[in-house]
């Protein structure tokens, strides 16, 4: 989405988009819990409808927010919210029109015009992808999996010397990373429900910390989306 661009370098889906990559030729199944985000994963993907939330733990604020669903013909409805903490971005599509909020109002595209995006099963909207999912697993140092009763959780270690060198920035962090783990929430059916990421960093002494926790809930429960209500304090900034 190009016009959420800007907003998203310290949210989940900007860190997905550069490091979700995985090896597939490379055989990791000494890893304890891989297979199962693997296949929690390919489920997300596979979802007809959802909502995810993503907030900022140590704020408590919501940074983002996505409902979906797929019509018969597989195109997708979405409607997006997101926070940098400043500004805020509104996107709406019906499947047909794509709507984004600037200035202070509703800005509508449709097929055939500049900056248009239409999205289905098979052209995904990158927050839809099993990329949305975190697993770098050239990269983990150590993983532990505890089970529940209704839910298995996945803690994962990583080598922060292996990570792209910019993941620190995507984060929101200042300075070099130091660490960065990321804890699964698998469901009975192997959904992923919950993913949170930590991570620290520092810089001339002085340490930072970031932890987002995604959740991922009324899966194939959704049958229609409705457009984003804009608050007050919305973008009113160029949305290039």
């Amino acid at each position: 989405m190009k016009r959420t661009g800007k907003i998203t370098a310290a949210f989940i889906t900007a860190l997905t988009a550069v490091a979700s990559i995985t090896a597939c030729s490379a055989d990791y199944s000494h890893i304890d819990g891989y297979s199962d985000i693997e296949n929690a994963r390919k489920l997300y993907s596979s979802l007809y409808s959802a909502e995810i939330t993503v907030t900022d733990k140590q704020t408590g604020t919501v940074t983002q927010e996505l409902t979906f669903c797929y019509d018969k013909s597989d195109t997708l409805s979405y409607s997006y919210f997101g926070t940098d903490g400043k500004t805020k971005y509104y996107e709406y599509h019906n499947g047909s029109e794509y709507n984004y909020y600037s200035d202070g109002e509703w800005h509508t595209l449709v097929s055939g015009d500049k900056d248009y995006v239409c999205y289905t099963r098979t052209n995904k909207m990158s927050m839809t992808a099993e990329g949305m999912i975190f697993i770098k697993p050239e990269s983990v140092t150590g993983s532990e999996v505890k089970n529940t009763a209704d839910a298995k959780v996945i803690t994962m270690q990583y080598d922060v010397s292996k990570l792209n060198s910019s993941m620190a920035s995507q984060l929101g962090l200042v300075g070099d990373l130091d660490s960065f783990s990321v804890v699964y929430t698998i469901d009975k059916d192997g959904y992923c429900t919950s993913m949170e990421q930590t991570g620290t960093a520092t810089k001339d002494g002085v340490q930072s910390k970031v932890d987002y926790l995604m959740t991922v809930s009324h899966m194939n429960d959704i049958a229609s989306v409705s457009k984003p209500q804009v608050q007050e304090s919305a973008d009113k900034s160029d949305a290039e």
